[in-house]
């Protein structure tokens, strides 16, 4: 089970921030939200993974997530860059993905409630409460 996480909002605004000035490895993804249809924006870390590149929900099925269900139309920001993508859910290649995503973030480690080394198999069983979206432009 994914631990709860609440990020302070100064820390994601701030992450935010950043990303819009092209500052660190974040990006600030902008979906629209499926209640209010207001843009709404939060800092991720894309991962590419054999050449594909993705996104993990370390924290489960977050607004962001939601919202990509909803609509799958986003944007990528990095300074002055904006992608205009598609958010595709995957499920076959996620624990794979997961693996990944925890070897190179250590910040959201604690709240993933995996084993302390964790195995292909331990991303395996755990993939399903790590949502994970194929970017394509």
């Amino acid at each position: 089970m994914v631990k709860e996480y609440k990020a302070p909002k100064a820390i994601n605004l701030l992450m935010t921030r950043l990303s819009r000035f092209g500052v660190g490895s974040s990006v600030e993804l902008i979906t629209t939200g499926r209640s209010t249809g207001r843009q709404r924006s939060v800092p991720v870390s894309p991962i590419t993974v054999e050449g594909i590149e993705y996104l993990v929900a370390p924290y489960g099925a977050v607004g962001w997530v939601e919202n990509a269900r909803a609509d799958p139309t986003a944007v990528l920001r990095k300074g002055r860059t904006f992608r205009h993508v598609d958010l595709v859910e995957v499920t076959a290649e996620a624990a794979q993905v997961v693996a990944a995503y925890y070897e190179r973030e250590r910040y959201p480690r604690p709240y993933m409630d995996l084993p302390d080394e964790p195995t292909l198999a331990d991303f395996e069983e755990a993939s399903g409460q790590f949502p994970v979206f194929q970017i394509q432009d």
